[in-house]
This record gives C-alpha cells, structure tokens and sequence, in this order.
C-alpha cells in the first residue's frame, strides 16, 4: 500500500487574505485540498475564484462558532445568543441535535448552490471531534451524502449509526513556531500506509480577519512553512503521494491522479496593514467511503483556538 497525504488547509472563506494565503499554499504544492466556510465574509471570494483551481478538493468547513447562522435564529435557540450570533465556542455548552442538523442543511446546501460539491465534511474548532452530538450530525450527514467525514481523534461510540468513509489517519498541529518546518519533515518521514490527512492553516492577514479571528500572524508563519519548496520536494523524494478527498472513492491498491499543477494560475495579491484582496481558485470532486480502521498520530502540540 502505497503512503498518500492530504494537507488540508481550514477556513477558505473566512476572509479575501485568508483566500489569498490558501492560494498561494496551493500553488506552491504545499496544501492539496480545503474546506469552505459559507457563512463568512470572504465566501463570495472563496467561490468566485474556485473556477481556477481544478485539483484542489474543497470541502465544507461546519461552523458553528464565527458570525451568524444561515438557518433563521429563531429556529436554532441552543446555538445563538440573543442577538442571533453563534455561541463564540470558548466553553462547551449544549447544542440540540435538531438544530445542528438544520443549519448544517443550510450550509450544505449553501455550498451546493454555488456549484460548489463538497468532497468532504469537517469542522470549525474541532467542534465534531469535541461534541458528539455534533459528530453524530456530521456522521449522519455524510453518510446520507456520501462525501468522507475528517476524522475525529476522540471516538464517539454511535449505536445504529453507519460509520462515514474517513482517512486512515489525522494530524493536527500548529506551524507558527521556528521549529515547525523540521516537526512537519519528521511527521512525513514517520508516515505510515494508507491515507493521511494533515490539517494546517496558512493565510494572509487583513483587517476583516483581525474583526473575527483571534488567529492572525499565525496564519502568515505557517503560510512559509506551506509554501516552502522542500515541502513538495520531500513529499517527492520520500514516495508520499500527494492526493485529496476524492482519493478516498479509489481502490486501496490503485494510486489516485495527484492535484493538478503546473497550470497557469492567477496572481495572488498580498494583503498586509488595512487591506486584503485576493483572487484565487478551488474547484471540487466527489468523495466517498473508505478505510474504517485507523491510526492517529498523537496530538504533539496543542492544537490552538483558531
């Protein structure tokens, strides 16, 4: 069995720099898939430039913690406070199943009206790996729509639940610190078999992201270590095949196509200061079922509030 990864970048959407950092990852062959938040002010951005980027799986990024739901307030009481924004997600608090259900229907089908189909599902703020009645939700979902959940490296015990397709294994870490290129090297050498994915977080900073995120500079830090030509040429010299979701609908002993690149993209505009735009792309595939049975790398650093 050959060693596959998908480096999976959260918050596409979030905002035009967030956007425009995630780009600029792929293009560099540092990430190979997504995941889109539709309710977040550079949503429109994220879609618009989808139409470029043609290898690059997106999925749908569940948030449950950052602006305002799609889904009427008023038919969502357990995830708003009384001005109708998202509960910010700093402590755990109960979220009613019938209402998780109906706002990620909403997000879903978000997503799917912008021509968009997501190749897979996860989550803002690990909330399906911390809540199991989200991770119920999300596994129900995912199974109804046939798309792979992001593992969670909590088990949730589920009684007559089919179980979604998901990797054979996830990391989750940080890249801001000075020794995270070298700790990202160590967990490609030490890959095991199979499917892994890697999550990470790169992007640029605008004053749009400042207005929402706590997890700004961060992004930049960790948008040089994606964006580093040793990433590609490691992955390369060690055999790892670089895939995303949609890898999951192929047979375990037939190597998936890798991401497209060497295409001509569009420029990527740096936003730094007062400003943020960006112009970029994503486009995506379809994912399905898979492995059952998995490894987890342990969490080796904490994987911080984002």
């Amino acid at each position: 069995m050959s060693r596959q990864i998908i480096i999976n970048a959260d918050d596409f959407g979030l905002s035009p720099a967030v956007n425009g950092g995630i780009i600029r990852a792929y293009q560099a062959g540092g990430i190979t898939s997504t995941s889109l938040m539709v309710n977040m002010p550079g949503s429109e951005d994220a879609v618009n430039a989808s139409r470029w980027l043609q290898g690059l799986g997106i999925g749908l990024h569940f948030n449950l913690t950052y602006g305002k739901p799609l889904s009427n307030p008023a038919s969502v009481p357990s995830l708003v406070r009384p001005d109708g924004v998202f509960h910010d997600g700093r402590t755990m608090r109960f979220r009613d199943a019938a209402d998780v259900k109906k706002e990620l229907d909403a997000q879903w089908n978000r997503m799917i009206g912008t021509g968009l189909i997501p190749t897979h599902l996860d989550s803002h703020h690990l909330l399906h790996q911390n809540d199991p009645v989200i991770y119920k939700v999300m596994a129900e979902k995912a199974v109804k729509e046939n798309v792979p959940l992001r593992r969670s490296q909590i088990v949730h015990p589920l009684r007559d639940v089919q179980l979604p397709g998901m990797t054979d294994a996830v990391l989750l870490d940080s890249y801001g610190d000075s020794g995270a290129k070298q700790r990202l090297m160590r967990y490609l050498r030490s890959l095991p078999e199979g499917i892994t994915e890697i999550v990470c977080h790169p992007g640029y900073v605008d004053d749009v992201l400042r207005g929402i995120s706590e997890w700004t500079d961060i992004r930049e830090r960790e948008l040089s270590v994606f964006t580093d030509p040793d990433l590609a040429y490691a992955m390369q010299s060690m055999g790892i095949v670089p895939v995303n979701y949609a890898a999951l609908n192929w047979p375990a002993d037939v190597l998936p196509p890798a991401p497209l690149s060497g295409h001509k993209l569009p420029r990527v505009r740096r936003s730094r200061g007062k400003t943020g735009k960006s112009k970029s792309a994503t486009r995506a595939g379809n994912a399905s079922k898979s492995r059952r049975n998995a490894r987890h790398f342990p969490m080796s650093r904490s994987h911080k509030r984002i």
